[in-house]
C-alpha cells in the first residue's frame, strides 16, 4: 500500500467530521492572523505615531508623549499640548497623533484577551475530533476482530494482534493528528506569514523573565491537575485493554453463544468513558498553553508599547524600520516552518504502523450467509456427516468422515492428539466449512443454514474454562441476559454449581476475578456447564471438559456431564479420558483423520483396536468394571 493510499484511507474517518475540522481550520486561520496582526501593530506605530512625533519634537521641541511626573521646565509652553502653527513635512496633529497611539494600544490589548481564547477554541476543537476518530477507529478494530473467523484468532500469535489493536492503531490515530494538528495549520501559518511578510508587517514581540516565576507556578498548577487526570485516564486504558484481552480469550465462548454484539456494545461503554476520561486531561494541557500564551501575548505587547516609548524618547539610539519589521515576521514564521517539516517526517515515520493497521483491518471476515440461507426451528432430528474433509495449510486433518447422528443420542469421540476430534466439532459449529463433502441438518447442507439460528441450538463446554471478570450470577446468565433467577438456580443445581456457591462470601453476586481466577478448575468447569444448560440447547458439545482437571474435580464434572445423559438433547463428547464416555450410547474412534471403529463401550474393548489400547492403558480394559 502507497503512502498516499494509506493516508487516504486514514483521512476517511475524518469524513463525519468534516465541518468541525473546518472549523478548527477557521479558527486556526484567525490564531494565526492574530498573531500577525500583533506584530503588524509595529507599522502603524512607526508610521503614524513614532515617526510623526519625532518630527513634532525636532521641530518645535513639543513633545507629543507628554514627560511622566514633573514637566520639563526648558520646554515651555508646547508641552503643555498646544500645538503651534506650521508644523513642517505633513506631520499630523499631536491630539490625532495621542488618538491613534490610544487606539493601537486598545486593539493589542484586546489581542490578548482574544489570542488565548482563539487558541483554546481551537485545540480544544481539534483534539476532541481526533478523540472522536481515534475511538471510531478502536471500535472498528474491536468490531473486525469480533467478524473474523476462528481460523483467524487461532492462526495469528496474540501478540501481534495485541500490537496491532493498540500500538498501531495509536500509530495510525498520530498521523491523523500530524495532518490535522501539525502539518495543515503550519501551511495555514506559513501562507499567511508570506502574505503579511509582502505587507511589511514585522513584529517585535520579546519574552520577559520577570514572568518566568509565574508561568512556573501555572505550569506547576495544571501540572499536578494533568498528572492526576492522566493516571485515571491510564487505569481506564488498562480497564479497556483487559476488555479487549477477555474478547480475544473468550472468542469461541463469544462466537458459540452469538453475543458478538454484546461484547462490541460493552467495548463501546468502555472506550468511551475512556474518551471523557481523555478530555479531562486535554483540558488541562490546553488551559495551561493558554494562559501561558496569553501572559506571552502580554509580554509581546508590553514590549512593543515599551519600545514605542524610547524611541519617542530618543534612548538607546533605536531606529525603526522596514529590516526590523521584515526580520520579526521572518522570525515568527521560522517555527512553523520547522513544524511543518518535523511533521512530515513523523507522518512518514508512522505510515507502516498504518499499513500494518489496515492489513488487519482488510482480513476477511466470517463468510456470509448466503441470500437464499433457511433458519432452524426446533431441534433438528438428523446430523449427517457426508465424506468429509479438512485440511490446515495443505495438512490434511480430516479425511472422508461420515457419520449419522439422531436426536437425543450421545455421542462421544476418542483418539490420540490430533487425530481431528475437535475440528469435526469445529466444522459442526461452523467455526470452518469442509474442504470437501457436506454436513446436512435434517436434509439440509449447513452451509445453506443461517448461522444463528444453527448456533442457537448449540453450546459448547470446553476444555478450558472461560469466565468473565464479573458475578458469578452475571457467568452464569451470560448465554441468556434476560433469564429468571429461577431458571439460572436450577441450571446451576444440575451442573453442581450449588454445591459451592452458597459458601461464597457473596454467594452468588461473588466476583470470579479475571478469568474466573477466585475459582477452581473444578468450580470454574461446573460454571460453564451451568451457563451451558441455561441456554437450553438441543445440542450439548462437551470438548475435553475434564482433561485438565484433578481426579477430584474431574468426578465432580463427570457427575455433571452424565446427569445430562438420557435427556432429549443431543450430546457430543470429545474425551481422551474413557471414564466419561462409558455410557455413550456410541463412541467414535478417529485415527489421523479417519473414524477407524464405532460401537459402545462394551462392543469397542471386546475386539482389536485403538479403543481397547486405551482402555487397558486407563485401567478400563474390563467392561464389568466401573472407574473414574
Amino acid at each position: 500500500m502507497t503512502t498516499t493510499g494509506t493516508l487516504v484511507r486514514l483521512l476517511g474517518y475524518a469524513r463525519p467530521w468534516l465541518g468541525l475540522i473546518g472549523l478548527a481550520l477557521l479558527l486556526s486561520a484567525a490564531y494565526s492572523g492574530s498573531r500577525y496582526l500583533r506584530v503588524y501593530l509595529i507599522k502603524p506605530l512607526l508610521d503614524e505615531v513614532v515617526v510623526p512625533g519625532v518630527v513634532i519634537s525636532e521641530t518645535t521641541q513639543q513633545r507629543w508623549l507628554p514627560e511622566l511626573g514633573a514637566p520639563d521646565p526648558s520646554v515651555g509652553t508646547a508641552a503643555k499640548g498646544i500645538a503651534p502653527p506650521g508644523l513642517t513635512r505633513g506631520t499630523a496633529p499631536i491630539e490625532e497623533i495621542r488618538g491613534r497611539f490610544a487606539s493601537i494600544v486598545m486593539a493589542a490589548c484586546g489581542l490578548i484577551v482574544v489570542l488565548p481564547c482563539l487558541l483554546f477554541a481551537r485545540s480544544t476543537l481539534e483534539e476532541w475530533v481526533l478523540g472522536r476518530i481515534h475511538i471510531s477507529i478502536k471500535q472498528d478494530v474491536c468490531a473486525h476482530l469480533l467478524a473474523l473467523p476462528l481460523r483467524y484468532h487461532r492462526d495469528q500469535r496474540r501478540g501481534d494482534i495485541v500490537s496491532r489493536t493498540l500500538e498501531d492503531v495509536d500509530s495510525a490515530q498520530g498521523a491523523l493528528r500530524l495532518v490535522f494538528g501539525t502539518v495543515l495549520v503550519s501551511a495555514l501559518s506559513i501562507c499567511m506569514g508570506i502574505a503579511f511578510l509582502f505587507a511589511l508587517s514585522p513584529p517585535l514581540a520579546m519574552a520577559s523573565l520577570l514572568l518566568a516565576p509565574i508561568l512556573f507556578g501555572v505550569i506547576s498548577l495544571f501540572g499536578r491537575r494533568i498528572r492526576k487526570t492522566a493516571r485515571r485516564r491510564q487505569e481506564k486504558i488498562a480497564d479497556v485493554t483487559q476488555r479487549l484481552v477477555e474478547i480475544l480469550s473468550g472468542i469461541k465462548v463469544i462466537k458459540a453463544f452469538r453475543a458478538e454484539e454484546n461484547e462490541n456494545a460493552a467495548f463501546r461503554r468502555e472506550t468511551d468513558h475512556l474518551f471523557r476520561r481523555s478530555m479531562r486531561v486535554v483540558r488541562n494541557r490546553v488551559a495551561a498553553r493558554s494562559i501561558v500564551e496569553m501572559f506571552n501575548s502580554a509580554v509581546g505587547i508590553g514590549v512593543i508599547v515599551a519600545g514605542t516609548w524610547i524611541v519617542a524618547r530618543g534612548w538607546w539610539d533605536l531606529t525603526p524600520g522596514d529590516f526590523a519589521a521584515f526580520a520579526a515576521i521572518l522570525g515568527t514564521a521560522y517555527k512553523p516552518v520547522k513544524d511543518l517539516a518535523r511533521g512530515f517526517v513523523r507522518l512518514m515515520d508512522a505510515q507502516p504502523s498504518a499499513v500494518r493497521f489496515f492489513e488487519m483491518l482488510d482480513e476477511p471476515a466470517e463468510s456470509p450467509d448466503p441470500a437464499d440461507a433457511v433458519e432452524i426451528r426446533g431441534a433438528p432430528s438428523t446430523i449427517s456427516i457426508r465424506n468429509v474433509s479438512f485440511a490446515y495449510d495443505d495438512v490434511s486433518v480430516l479425511s472422508n468422515v461420515s457419520l449419522d447422528v439422531s436426536a437425543g443420542e450421545v455421542l462421544a469421540i476418542v483418539g490420540p492428539s490430533g487425530a481431528g476430534k475437535t475440528t469435526l466439532v469445529d466444522l459442526l459449529l461452523r467455526f470452518d466449512d469442509p474442504k470437501s463433502g457436506r454436513i446436512d441438518i435434517d436434509g439440509i447442507d449447513l452451509r445453506g443454514i443461517r448461522r444463528d439460528s444453527w448456533l442457537e441450538q448449540i453450546a459448547v463446554v470446553g476444555q478450558d474454562p472461560f469466565l468473565f471478570d464479573g458475578t458469578l450470577r452475571e457467568n452464569l446468565a451470560y448465554a441468556r441476559p434476560d433469564a429468571s433467577e429461577g431458571q439460572v438456580l436450577a441450571a446451576a443445581r444440575a451442573a453442581r454449581v450449588d454445591e459451592f456457591a452458597d459458601q461464597l462470601p457473596q454467594g452468588y453476586d461473588t466476583p470470579v476475578g479475571a478469568m474466573g481466577v477466585r475459582l477452581s478448575g473444578g468450580q470454574r468447569q461446573r460454571v460453564t456447564i451451568a451457563r451451558a444448560l441455561l441456554k437450553d440447547p438441543a445440542i450439548l458439545v462437551f470438548d475435553e471438559a475434564t482433561s485438565a482437571l484433578d481426579s477430584k474435580s474431574e468426578r465432580v464434572v463427570q457427575d455433571a456431564i452424565e446427569g445430562l445423559f438420557g435427556d432429549r438433547r443431543t450430546v457430543f463428547v470429545i474425551a481422551h479420558r474413557l471414564s466419561t464416555v462409558r455410557r455413550a450410547d456410541r463412541i467414535v474412534v478417529l485415527e489421523h483423520g479417519r473414524i477407524t471403529q464405532i460401537g459402545s463401550h462394551e462392543e469397542l474393548v471386546a475386539k482389536e483396536g485403538l479403543y481397547r489400547e486405551l482402555a487397558a492403558l486407563q485401567g478400563d480394559a474390563d467392561p464389568h468394571i466401573t472407574t473414574f
